[in-house]
C-alpha cells in the first residue's frame, strides 16, 4: 500500500501515443508528415531499435505496408551485415 498522497506513474509502464505514420511514395520515397521530413529505410530501421512504434502506408492505395517494409529492413540488414 503507498503513503497517502504517493502517487505511481503510469507512463512507463505504457504507451498512450500513436505510432508514427510514415507514407510511402513512388519511387519508395518515405515520407514522415509529422515532422515534414523524407526518412530511409535506415532511419525506420533506427526506430524498430528504439522500440518506437510505426506504421507506413502506401500513399497512394491508403493500404497498411508495414509488414512489407519491415521484411526489407530485414532483407538489407542481412544483405548489408
Amino acid at each position: 500500500m503507498l503513503p497517502r498522497g504517493e502517487m505511481i506513474e503510469f507512463d512507463a509502464m505504457t504507451k498512450s501515443e500513436a505510432p508514427v505514420t510514415i507514407k510511402r511514395y513512388a519511387e519508395r520515397r518515405l515520407y514522415r508528415p509529422g515532422t515534414g521530413t523524407y526518412v530511409t529505410l535506415g532511419d525506420l530501421a533506427a526506430m524498430v531499435e528504439d522500440e518506437e512504434d510505426f506504421v507506413v502506408y502506401d500513399a497512394k492505395t491508403g493500404s497498411d505496408i508495414t509488414g512489407s517494409v519491415l521484411k526489407q529492413i530485414i532483407v538489407e540488414r542481412a544483405h548489408h551485415g
